[in-house]
C-alpha cells in the first residue's frame, strides 16, 4: 500500500463499529464452546493469587501485611498489561487476510487487542472489588483517582501494542523476546513486595519501569489507603504519553510494509 493511500485513510473514530466487532467477535471465540465460561479468566489471577499467597507469605515468609490484598491490587492491573502486550505481537500477524482485503486503519487491530483485554480486566474488577472489602482493603477518597491511573495505564499499554504489533511483522523474534521481557518486568514491579524493599542503590532502577509507577500508584489507593504521589502520577503520564507518541510513529512508519511482510 502506498503512502498516499495510507494517509488518505478514515479515522479511527469513523471505523468505531469494526474497532467494537473486532473485540466483541474475541470475546465470543474465547468462551465459545466452554462450560466455565468468563470464569476462567478468573481462575488464572486466583490461582496466582493463592500460589504467590502460600508461597512468599508462608514459606518465604516474605514481610507484607495483608499480603493476599497487597498482591490482587497489583496482579490485576499486571494481568491486564501482560496479556494485552502478548497479544499484541500477533494482532497485525492474525489478520493478514484482512489486511491483504480491505481498506481500514490498521492500529484498529492492537488497539481491539488492548480493549478486548481491558474488557476481561473490566469484569474481573466486578468480582474481585468486593474481595477486597472482605480483605480489609482501605475506603478512602483516594479510590476516586483509580479510573485516572487506570486510564494511565491503558494509554501506555496502547502505545506498546503499537510499537509491538508494528515490528513483529518484520521480526518474529519479537514475540519470543516479550515474553521473556514480560518475564523480568514482573520482577522488577512492586507486586509481590513493597518498592522500599529494594535496596537503595539500586531502587532507582526499578523506579524507572514504567509499571512500577502505576502498581504503587494502585497500592498507594487501595492499600494504604492514601493519595498516589505527585512523582508517581506525572512518571505515569510521561511514560503514558512517550509510550503512545513512539508506539503511533513506528507504526505509521512500518504499516506501508505490512502487506508485503505478510
Amino acid at each position: 500500500m502506498s503512502s498516499e493511500a495510507i494517509e488518505k485513510q478514515p479515522s479511527i473514530f469513523q471505523y468505531r463499529e469494526l474497532l467494537k466487532n473486532l473485540v466483541i467477535k474475541d470475546l465470543k471465540v474465547k468462551y465459545r464452546n466452554s462450560i466455565l465460561g468468563f470464569l476462567w479468566s478468573l481462575l488464572n489471577p486466583l490461582m496466582m493469587i493463592v500460589v504467590y499467597s502460600v508461597a512468599l507469605k508462608y514459606i518465604l515468609r516474605v514481610q507484607v501485611e495483608n499480603f493476599p490484598l497487597f498482591l490482587i491490587v497489583g496482579i490485576l492491573p499486571w494481568n491486564l498489561f501482560s496479556g494485552a502486550t502478548m497479544a499484541a505481537t500477533e494482532a497485525v500477524l492474525a489478520n493478514a487476510n484482512l489486511i491483504k482485503k480491505i481498506s481500514f486503519p490498521r492500529e484498529i487491530l492492537p488497539i481491539a487487542t488492548v480493549l478486548f483485554h481491558f474488557a476481561q480486566f473490566l469484569l474481573a474488577l466486578l468480582v474481585f472489588f468486593p474481595a477486597l472489602i472482605f480483605l480489609g482493603a482501605p475506603w478512602t477518597p483516594a479510590i476516586t483517582a483509580y479510573p485516572l491511573v487506570l486510564l494511565l495505564q491503558v494509554v501506555f499499554t496502547f502505545g506498546v501494542a503499537l510499537f509491538l504489533s508494528a515490528i513483529t511483522v518484520s521480526y518474529r523474534d519479537v514475540k519470543y523476546l516479550t515474553e521473556v521481557a514480560l518475564m523480568i518486568l514482573f520482577w522488577m514491579t512492586p507486586i509481590i513486595y513493597h518498592l522500599s524493599m529494594v535496596p537503595e542503590s539500586v531502587r532507582w532502577l526499578f523506579q524507572l519501569n514504567p509499571m512500577a509507577a502505576y502498581i504503587t500508584a494502585y497500592h498507594d489507593m487501595l492499600y494504604w489507603g492514601r493519595w498516589p504521589s505527585v512523582q508517581m502520577l506525572l512518571l505515569g503520564s510521561l511514560w503514558a504519553g512517550l509510550a503512545l507518541l513512539v508506539g503511533s510513529w513506528v507504526f505509521r512508519r512500518r504499516q506501508r510494509f505490512f502487506a508485503e511482510d505478510l
